[in-house]
Protein backbone atom coordinates (compact mmCIF):
# COMPACT_ATOMS: atom_id res chain seq x y z
CA UNK A 1 0.00 0.00 0.00
CA UNK A 2 3.04 2.26 0.63
CA UNK A 3 4.57 1.58 -2.42
CA UNK A 4 1.38 2.39 -4.24
CA UNK A 5 0.79 5.55 -2.67
CA UNK A 6 4.32 6.52 -3.22
CA UNK A 7 3.77 5.99 -7.07
CA UNK A 8 0.55 7.78 -7.14
CA UNK A 9 2.63 11.06 -5.26
CA UNK A 10 5.05 10.77 -7.59
CA UNK A 11 2.57 10.43 -10.88
CA UNK A 12 1.53 13.64 -9.26
CA UNK A 13 4.98 15.52 -8.80
CA UNK A 14 5.44 15.30 -12.36
CA UNK A 15 2.20 16.38 -13.56
CA UNK A 16 1.90 20.61 -14.28
CA UNK A 17 -0.75 22.49 -12.04
CA UNK A 18 -3.61 23.07 -13.57
CA UNK A 19 -3.72 26.69 -15.29
CA UNK A 20 -5.26 29.24 -13.60
CA UNK A 21 -8.68 30.77 -14.80
CA UNK A 22 -7.33 33.82 -15.82
CA UNK A 23 -4.39 32.22 -17.58
CA UNK A 24 -6.85 30.19 -20.17
CA UNK A 25 -8.81 33.39 -20.81
CA UNK A 26 -5.68 35.09 -21.97
CA UNK A 27 -4.68 32.68 -23.67
CA UNK A 28 -8.40 32.39 -25.67
CA UNK A 29 -8.26 36.06 -25.91
CA UNK A 30 -4.66 36.02 -27.55
CA UNK A 31 -6.48 33.26 -30.19
CA UNK A 32 -9.62 34.96 -30.97
CA UNK A 33 -7.61 38.19 -32.02
CA UNK A 34 -4.82 36.11 -34.15
CA UNK A 35 -8.37 34.94 -35.96
CA UNK A 36 -9.42 38.26 -36.28
CA UNK A 37 -6.75 40.27 -37.13
CA UNK A 38 -5.98 36.84 -39.96
CA UNK A 39 -9.71 37.89 -40.97
CA UNK A 40 -9.78 41.39 -41.34
CA UNK A 41 -6.16 40.99 -43.59
CA UNK A 42 -7.63 38.38 -45.89
CA UNK A 43 -11.06 40.66 -45.79
CA UNK A 44 -8.85 43.54 -46.83
CA UNK A 45 -6.79 41.21 -49.79
CA UNK A 46 -10.33 39.93 -51.18
CA UNK A 47 -11.28 43.77 -51.36
CA UNK A 48 -7.61 44.61 -53.61
CA UNK A 49 -8.34 42.03 -55.76
CA UNK A 50 -11.15 43.65 -57.90
CA UNK A 51 -9.76 47.20 -57.47
CA UNK A 52 -6.38 45.45 -58.80
CA UNK A 53 -7.79 43.88 -61.61
CA UNK A 54 -9.65 46.35 -62.95
CA UNK A 55 -7.08 48.71 -62.37
CA UNK A 56 -9.38 51.89 -60.62
CA UNK A 57 -8.92 53.18 -57.51
CA UNK A 58 -11.24 52.41 -54.09
CA UNK A 59 -14.74 53.79 -54.84
CA UNK A 60 -14.53 54.02 -58.56
CA UNK A 61 -16.58 51.59 -61.11
CA UNK A 62 -16.35 52.04 -64.83
CA UNK A 63 -19.34 52.50 -66.72
CA UNK A 64 -19.98 51.49 -69.90
CA UNK A 65 -21.09 54.43 -71.99
CA UNK A 66 -22.55 58.01 -70.90
CA UNK A 67 -26.44 57.25 -71.01
CA UNK A 68 -25.17 54.65 -68.11
CA UNK A 69 -23.20 57.31 -66.34
CA UNK A 70 -25.81 59.61 -66.53
CA UNK A 71 -28.63 57.61 -64.92
CA UNK A 72 -25.83 56.32 -62.40
CA UNK A 73 -25.17 60.19 -61.04
CA UNK A 74 -28.55 61.52 -61.71
CA UNK A 75 -27.39 64.21 -63.52
CA UNK A 76 -26.33 65.06 -67.42
CA UNK A 77 -22.61 64.53 -68.02
CA UNK A 78 -21.27 67.99 -69.67
CA UNK A 79 -19.74 67.32 -73.27
CA UNK A 80 -17.56 69.37 -75.42
CA UNK A 81 -19.71 70.24 -78.81
CA UNK A 82 -15.82 71.44 -79.90
CA UNK A 83 -13.00 68.37 -79.94
CA UNK A 84 -9.80 68.86 -81.92
CA UNK A 85 -9.64 66.47 -84.67
CA UNK A 86 -6.71 64.55 -82.71
CA UNK A 87 -9.38 63.67 -80.04
CA UNK A 88 -10.97 60.17 -80.22
CA UNK A 89 -15.03 59.81 -79.69
CA UNK A 90 -16.54 58.08 -77.73
CA UNK A 91 -14.47 58.49 -74.32
CA UNK A 92 -11.97 55.36 -74.05
CA UNK A 93 -13.01 54.91 -70.69
CA UNK A 94 -16.06 56.42 -68.02
CA UNK A 95 -15.68 56.61 -64.57
CA UNK A 96 -17.57 57.40 -61.58
CA UNK A 97 -16.86 57.79 -57.94
CA UNK A 98 -19.45 56.21 -54.87
CA UNK A 99 -18.88 60.69 -53.71
CA UNK A 100 -21.03 61.47 -57.28
CA UNK A 101 -17.77 62.48 -58.79
CA UNK A 102 -17.49 61.30 -62.61
CA UNK A 103 -15.34 61.36 -65.62
CA UNK A 104 -14.90 60.96 -69.22
CA UNK A 105 -11.59 60.15 -70.65
CA UNK A 106 -10.74 60.27 -74.63
CA UNK A 107 -7.68 59.44 -75.79
CA UNK A 108 -5.68 61.14 -78.69
CA UNK A 109 -6.16 59.58 -82.49
CA UNK A 110 -5.21 57.08 -83.64
CA UNK A 111 -4.95 55.02 -80.92
CA UNK A 112 -2.53 57.26 -78.69
CA UNK A 113 -2.58 58.06 -75.20
CA UNK A 114 -5.20 59.74 -72.78
CA UNK A 115 -5.51 63.25 -74.40
CA UNK A 116 -8.44 64.71 -72.76
CA UNK A 117 -10.44 64.49 -69.57
CA UNK A 118 -13.95 66.02 -68.96
CA UNK A 119 -15.00 65.55 -64.49
CA UNK A 120 -17.57 66.52 -62.63
CA UNK A 121 -19.28 67.03 -59.06
CA UNK A 122 -22.03 67.77 -57.38
CA UNK A 123 -23.14 70.85 -56.30
CA UNK A 124 -22.22 70.67 -53.15
CA UNK A 125 -18.88 69.14 -53.45
CA UNK A 126 -15.45 71.50 -53.29
CA UNK A 127 -13.41 69.84 -55.73
CA UNK A 128 -13.70 66.40 -58.02
CA UNK A 129 -12.68 63.38 -56.43
CA UNK A 130 -8.75 62.77 -57.57
CA UNK A 131 -9.74 58.87 -58.05
CA UNK A 132 -11.97 59.67 -61.35
CA UNK A 133 -8.76 61.53 -62.23
CA UNK A 134 -5.41 60.41 -63.40
CA UNK A 135 -2.80 61.52 -60.48
CA UNK A 136 -1.55 64.66 -61.10
CA UNK A 137 0.44 67.74 -59.48
CA UNK A 138 -0.32 71.49 -59.94
CA UNK A 139 2.24 73.49 -60.93
CA UNK A 140 0.90 76.66 -61.54
CA UNK A 141 -2.76 77.50 -60.58
CA UNK A 142 -4.35 81.02 -60.83
CA UNK A 143 -7.75 82.96 -61.19
CA UNK A 144 -9.69 83.31 -64.76
CA UNK A 145 -12.67 83.76 -66.26
CA UNK A 146 -14.29 81.15 -69.01
CA UNK A 147 -16.86 83.84 -70.54
CA UNK A 148 -19.02 85.56 -67.53
CA UNK A 149 -18.36 82.59 -65.10
CA UNK A 150 -15.02 82.89 -63.02
CA UNK A 151 -12.69 79.83 -63.10
CA UNK A 152 -9.23 78.46 -61.89
CA UNK A 153 -6.65 77.61 -65.06
CA UNK A 154 -3.73 75.54 -63.71
CA UNK A 155 -0.86 73.77 -65.57
CA UNK A 156 -0.96 69.92 -63.85
CA UNK A 157 1.86 67.38 -64.49
CA UNK A 158 0.97 63.77 -64.58
CA UNK A 159 2.77 60.70 -63.30
CA UNK A 160 4.54 60.34 -66.76
CA UNK A 161 5.84 64.09 -66.46
CA UNK A 162 3.92 65.29 -69.28
CA UNK A 163 2.42 69.06 -68.96
CA UNK A 164 -1.21 69.32 -69.20
CA UNK A 165 -3.43 72.47 -69.71
CA UNK A 166 -6.74 72.30 -66.86
CA UNK A 167 -9.90 74.70 -66.19
CA UNK A 168 -12.11 74.25 -63.19
CA UNK A 169 -15.50 76.13 -62.91
CA UNK A 170 -19.00 76.20 -60.89
CA UNK A 171 -22.52 76.08 -62.52
CA UNK A 172 -25.61 76.03 -60.88
CA UNK A 173 -25.67 71.92 -61.16
CA UNK A 174 -22.62 70.61 -60.85
CA UNK A 175 -18.77 71.42 -60.70
CA UNK A 176 -17.14 71.28 -64.05
CA UNK A 177 -13.27 70.39 -64.80
CA UNK A 178 -11.12 69.55 -68.25
CA UNK A 179 -8.25 68.79 -68.54
CA UNK A 180 -6.08 69.00 -72.07
CA UNK A 181 -2.84 67.89 -73.06
CA UNK A 182 -1.93 70.35 -75.51
CA UNK A 183 -1.87 73.90 -75.37
CA UNK A 184 -4.30 77.07 -73.50
CA UNK A 185 -6.07 78.33 -76.56
CA UNK A 186 -7.27 74.71 -77.83
CA UNK A 187 -8.45 73.91 -73.57
CA UNK A 188 -10.18 77.54 -73.34
CA UNK A 189 -12.24 76.59 -76.93
CA UNK A 190 -12.96 72.90 -75.49
CA UNK A 191 -14.16 74.07 -72.55
CA UNK A 192 -15.84 77.30 -74.08
CA UNK A 193 -17.88 74.50 -75.90
CA UNK A 194 -19.42 72.56 -72.86
CA UNK A 195 -23.00 72.06 -72.62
Amino acid sequence: MAAMERTAGAGREGLAPPPSRARELARLLGVWLSVVAFAALGLRLVDAVPRLLLGVPRGVVRAPDLAQLDRESGRRMPVPAYFPDSIEWPPAEVRMHSGGSAAIWCRQRPAGGLALIVATAPPGMREVAAAVLPASVDLQREGASLGARPAVVARVRDADGVVWQQVQWRTPAQLILVRYRGTLDELLKIAGSVH
